[in-house]
Parts: C-alpha cells; structure tokens; sequence
C-alpha cells in the first residue's frame, strides 16, 4: 500500500429493486418491494418509510401501503450483476467481488494511464448507469474497510472519496453502528 486512496468500493443500490425499476418503467420513482414473505430488496422510495430488509412483508405494506410487491427473479439479478462485473474487469483486473452486487476495485496502478481514483470512480458510476441501467454507489479510500464505510455514507448513488489525511474526520463523527461489521451484538 502506498499510503494513496486507490481502493474503491462499488456497490450497486437497492439491487433487487433497481432491476425491478430499470426493467419495468412503470415502477420508476415508485416504492418497490422485492419478496414473499420476507423482503429481499425495498427501492429508496420503500427504505424511505422505514422498510427494511428482511423485514415481514405485512410489516413492510402497514408501513408503505402503496409499495408495489414483486416476486424474486434471479436470472434477472444474476444477468445484470454479470454485465456489471464485466464493466468491473475492464476498469481494472484487480477486482474483489464481496457479493453479487458489490466489489472492491484496486485502480492505483491505473492513474498514469486513466486518471485518479476519483476521475476512475465517476467514469464507473457513468458507465454502470449507462451500460446496465443501474445506479451504483463507489467510496474510494486507501483501505477496503474505509472504502466500504465510504460507499454506506454516499447511499445512494454517491461518489465519495476519504483522502487518507482525511481519515479520523471522516469516521469520528459516524454512530459505531455504521462500521462494517459491527452490528447488534
């Protein structure tokens, strides 16, 4: 590590639910749950009014009763999370994927020839939205942890770099609860 902030995080918002809106206009700008049950994925219009995931899907519709339910299509997911890696792959080799909708991409290497991490962060963020339809949040910082708080506090469809001078004034003011990885318990 050379001390830079070359470590990006992308992560893809409300997944589920924005492939349900991209391919479907009518659900645009609507509050979208994803489910059976239990809540797989809420839209930004649904987290909005406190649904959370895996909430109870009767829970979720007492507290957004005009969410429009949709049942799970995970060919449809697993579709445009291929495209996404694709445009992950060619921004960079170094890709670490933590899930279907999320990644960290190592881009240091790349700035002579493309740009800072910020400049390759945004071109990404054009290029998701472009190419696959999808809004998609990136934090850039010069570890992964940083980056990944980074993405959580852009939510969503942000961009946001932690310069590495700029560390502690980026995570004192946060509630602990917002650390990756620390949780109820």
């Amino acid at each position: 590590m050379d001390g830079k902030a070359s470590i990006l995080h992308a992560d893809l918002d409300s997944f589920y639910a924005s492939v349900e809106q991209r391919d479907s206009p009518a659900l645009r700008g609507r509050p979208v749950l994803v489910g059976g049950g239990v809540v797989l994925a809420a839209s930004y219009e649904a987290k909005r009014r406190g649904v959370r995931t895996p909430m109870n899907l009767r829970e979720a519709k007492r507290l957004c009763p005009d969410a429009v339910v949709v049942p799970p299509r995970m060919e449809a997911y697993s579709q445009a999370s291929k495209a996404v890696f694709e445009v992950f792959r060619d921004t960079t080799p170094l890709v670490d994927a933590l899930s279907i909708d999320e990644a960290f991409l190592e881009v240091g290497g790349l700035q002579r020839l493309v740009g800072p991490p910020e400049l390759i962060g945004h071109r990404l963020r054009r290029r998701i939205r472009t190419e696959v339809g999808l809004p998609i949040t990136v934090g850039i910082a010069r570890t992964k942890f940083l980056a990944k708080v980074a993405s959580v506090s852009a939510k969503p469809d942000g961009l946001l770099l932690v310069p590495p001078d700029g560390e502690l004034d980026f995570l004192h003011p946060l509630p602990v609860g917002r650390l990756w990885g620390v949780g109820a318990v």
